[in-house]
């Protein structure tokens, strides 16, 4: 079958399906439209759904960091970061996930 595919077509297709599939395959004007729609489509969902995408994503990481900071009395300053004494903070070395 597939010996069938390679061998020469006329330049018309005909009504076999694998010869109108080589026609459009082997067409170099049909594969730079193809070329150019890919490229201007994906071009413009990344560039417009990918930002809001991103903003959404940050905002919900950065309300689940500000939870948890707010939970164990963390608060950050600009280069340092204040600890509240008596938060329910537990010492690295006695965390039960530390190996």
């Amino acid at each position: 079958m597939l010996a069938a595919l390679l061998i020469p077509l006329d330049e018309h297709p005909g009504d076999n399906f694998f010869q109108a599939y080589w026609h459009i395959l082997s067409d170099p004007a049909h594969c730079a439209v193809e070329i150019t729609l890919t490229i201007l489509l994906d071009g413009l969902l990344l560039g417009l759904l990918w930002p809001m995408v991103k903003t959404y994503v940050n905002s919900r990481l950065q309300r689940q960091h500000a939870e948890l900071d707010a939970e164990h009395g963390i608060h950050h300053h600009e280069d340092h970061v204040h600890i509240d004494r008596g938060a329910n903070v537990i010492p690295h070395e006695e965390h039960p996930e530390h190996d």
